[in-house]
């Protein structure tokens, strides 16, 4: 079951280049019967269209490994061999995954090995409101490298997200980079996927139509590696797609990249002006203009997110930047805890779909499952309607039967506003009752009032 793969790429290191790495051998998979052969199979991990991801276990080695089985109804020997060779050739980086040089077939898929994640992709860590600054600057270290690497290498990975990012340690020490299957040269007319998010896509590729060929860059990956840090600092993507016209967000971005306006969108002034400088160049519009993936080593050094922002007003609530010193990850005594729960949700492959289709869907995580209903939505709301009920202010009874009853409704709490009350709230004058009819309006639970 070996695959006998490396006495061609020795041939090819002589002639010196990068042509190891973009060159794809022709090659014959050994063909097994089953499966179950040679592998006690432990469980399945992941399935998608092109194919399933195994926890198997070697019957002579014992060694336990991830066999990724790629459908050969959708899947040709061509592609499964520049897949693995991608894999196999990549993976000597200290932060790409291994892949054994092991290769093989049965009736219905193209099968080779990996070696396993203990703790499964990034997508299960990061929360409602991103992960500790010190933990993302970790992450951004290691995927710098290893996109530099490929680089390099003149290979684009193409497929930046969480889900390509397997954690091997809990403090984020040890995090790789994998999933090679839509890795290609720099360069090469490839067309466009539809595996990838479309809040992670440079606006050279979103702009392509389905099926259209376009160059492949290396710049592509680097907007998409920038999209990725902005999600682990804040819990969110900054747009939903990069299109000025069809995403405000975006084309506010814009105006201000482009110097129409001193304003900073709103999403980006929690950070500093230092990392603020870093997305800016990352996420310039010509990517002929845009940063190299190994250009974010030079702000590590530099503070990432801005306390004096720490209070603002961000898309879901008032949260503070998850500091170092109040992470969930630096103050477990001990990492049993986040292991069992890293280990519970890998498990259930049908909450981790949900949840990463609810990831794309808004634009954020979720600040909580939704089966359940949201509690206070807005505090100054909350705030007031308590200050009322301990302090009821007397009303006429005149004025309670002549002028329209608004309700402010939260789920535990119902009282009733007089005209005036409405009015000073809305900084509406007084004097316009007779010329407004507000029978019938009502104040939701998600009314901000200001």
């Amino acid at each position: 079951m070996t695959f006998l793969y490396k006495s061609f790429s020795k041939k090819i290191v002589q002639q010196g280049g990068s042509g190891v790495y973009t060159r794809i051998p022709e090659v014959e998979v050994p063909y097994v019967p089953c499966l179950e052969d040679d592998y006690y199979v432990e469980k399945c991990l992941a399935e998608g269209f092109y194919a399933k991801i195994y926890l198997a276990r070697h019957k002579d080695t014992k060694t336990q490994v991830v066999l990724k089985a790629c459908h050969s109804e959708v899947v040709n020997l061509k592609e499964f061999a520049r897949e693995f060779h991608y894999s196999y050739q990549l993976s000597h980086h200290p932060n790409i995954l291994n892949c054994y040089n092991v290769a093989f077939q049965t009736m219905d898929y193209y099968v080779f090995a990996q070696e396993y994640s203990p703790y499964s992709d990034l997508s299960l860590f990061v929360g409602p409101f991103g992960l500790p600054e010190s933990c993302c600057k970790k992450i951004a270290e290691q995927l710098s490298s290893a996109l530099a690497f490929m680089h390099s290498k003149k290979l684009v990975h193409r497929d930046i997200k969480l889900e390509n990012v397997l954690v091997f340690a809990l403090d984020f020490s040890r995090v790789k980079l994998c999933d090679f299957g839509a890795t290609t040269r720099d360069g090469l007319l490839v067309r466009k996927t539809n595996n990838t998010w479309t809040s992670f896509l440079s606006p050279e590729v979103l702009e392509v139509i389905k099926n259209e060929r376009f160059h492949c860059r290396t710049s592509q990956d680097v907007w998409s590696f920038g999209i990725l840090i902005f999600l682990i600092l804040t819990g969110t993507t900054p747009w939903e797609r990069a299109d000025w016209v069809r995403d405000t967000k975006y084309g506010n971005f814009m105006k201000y990249q482009k110097r129409e306006t001193q304003k900073i969108p709103e999403s980006f002034r929690r950070f500093t002006p230092r990392i603020l400088r870093a997305f800016r160049r990352m996420f310039d519009h010509d990517e002929r203009d845009r940063a190299k993936a190994a250009d974010i080593m030079k702000y590590m050094k530099d503070k990432w997110l801005d306390p004096k922002q720490s209070t603002a007003k961000f898309s879901f609530s008032n949260h503070q930047p998850t500091s170092d010193k109040d992470s969930v990850f630096m103050n477990l005594s001990t990492t049993n805890k986040i292991t069992k729960t890293a280990t519970m949700l890998s498990h259930n492959p049908e909450e981790r779909v949900a949840r990463t289709k609810r990831i794309m869907s808004c634009g954020t995580l979720p600040l909580h499952d939704v089966s359940e209903p949201v509690v206070n939505p807005n505090i100054r709301i909350t705030k007031w309607l308590t200050e009322c009920a301990a302090d009821p202010e007397p009303l006429e009874e005149q004025a309670e039967m002549d002028a329209p009853s608004i309700i402010v409704t939260t789920s535990d709490v119902q009282r009733p506003l007089t005209w005036e009350q409405w009015c000073v709230m809305n900084n509406i004058p007084i004097d316009n009752k007779d010329n407004k009819s507000m029978t019938g309006v009502s104040i939701s639970r998600k009314t901000s009032l200001k």
